[in-house]
């Protein structure tokens, strides 16, 4: 009799988002070693009055089906619906939720915004509760970076064998880092335009620049809000060299790539950036912060270049540093690529069903 996955999350199976591409290969990976996978997400709960209700509503659609799963395998959110099952359950996360909580708390996510009393109280009560239940029950951890894995342990108590970092794939790209523009500089931003995302860092660092005399292209993509939206960050006389890319298809991305020079994500919180993964495999001098997943992948001087989150003056120094060395951009670029060469999408797969096998064994 075949083994059955049931893999809960508040995600579409679908290569046009990250966690949904990444559930969509562990899928295949799956079932191509015999498992059945059946996915329990929104389309399959229907709709809800309040996404703190997903968690509940999903360990229903789970009962109702009539099949019991050999493994549970569970997004961190809605974990804690499903902790206390005789089946074994194994929780994943994108990024740890109460360590992005933690941040927040200490103004350190890039919002500068104030918690409001309201949202200290029931935030937690829907959202985290979920999270801390699963983070300490689970048989098996699925954690997306070594941040993320020491906090864990920290915080929640849990043994490093019970831990295990995955990676996410990259597509693979016919770019390397001598395919670029030639003319003038383009600066590269790939994802939501959220302050999560460090974009106000973006904005004053792009400012200091351009008092400093230089006249860059900013191209943002995959905002998912429209160009007025994102405009009204930039100060005006930055707009003509701003362009935005509201959404696109994954099979465009390479040719977005292929216009920049370098590639900057200024994000306070991360799992592990496709982004940042893809922008590795077309050879792109990359600029980052230090923290999360970046760290992991990024070398400071090696493959790319770190900073602290929130400094704007240091990202501007870096980006002019690759400005006046085209060879040190080459080099970041190369050595990134090589890096993330072997990291394809079945690689990272084959590890995280190694590890989940293991568990049924």
């Amino acid at each position: 009799m075949k083994k059955i996955i049931f893999h809960v999350a508040e995600v579409a199976l679908s290569q046009q988002s990250g966690m949904g591409r990444v559930a969509w290969h562990w899928k295949n990976e799956f079932e191509q070693r015999g498992y059945d996978f059946v996915h329990i997400g929104p389309a399959e709960v229907g709709s809800l009055l309040h996404k703190g209700l997903f968690p509940n509503a999903a360990y229903q659609t789970y009962k109702r089906c009539g099949r019991v799963a050999s493994l549970l395998l569970v997004h961190e959110p809605a974990s804690g619906a499903f902790i206390n099952q005789d089946v074994p359950t194994v929780v994943f996360s994108h990024g740890v939720e109460r360590r992005a909580w933690n941040l927040a708390l200490n103004g350190k996510d890039g919002t500068n915004k104030k918690i409001s009393w309201r949202t200290k109280v029931f935030f937690p009560l829907w959202r985290l509760r979920q999270c801390d239940l699963g983070l300490r029950k689970a048989v098996k951890l699925l954690l997306i970076n070594e941040e993320d894995r020491v906090f864990t342990e920290k915080y929640y108590h849990r043994k490093s064998q019970d831990i295990y970092v995955f990676k996410n794939g990259i597509n693979k790209l016919t770019l390397n880092e001598i395919i670029q523009p030639k003319d003038q500089i383009t600066v590269g931003f790939l994802g939501s335009w959220i302050e999560r995302k460090g974009i106000r860092t973006l904005v004053e660092a792009a400012q200091i620049l351009y008092e400093q005399g230089w006249r860059l292209n900013w191209l943002l993509a995959g905002t998912n809000v429209d160009s007025e939206s994102v405009l009204k960050f930039f100060p005006s006389n930055l707009h003509s060299s701003v362009e935005i890319i509201q959404c696109f298809d994954p099979e465009n991305e390479e040719s977005i790539l292929a216009r920049c020079n370098i590639f900057v994500l200024p994000s306070f919180f991360e799992g592990q950036s496709l982004a940042l993964l893809q922008a590795m495999a077309a050879g792109r001098c990359c600029i980052t912060t230090n923290c999360c997943g970046q760290r992991d992948l990024i070398q400071n001087g090696d493959n790319g270049l770190l900073y602290e989150p929130g400094n704007a003056c240091e990202l501007a120094f870096l980006i002019e540093q690759c400005l006046k060395d085209e060879q040190l951009r080459l080099n970041l670029g190369r050595n990134a690529k090589l890096l993330v060469k072997d990291r394809s999408w079945k690689t990272v797969s084959d590890e995280v069903v190694d590890q989940i096998e293991k568990v049924l064994l």
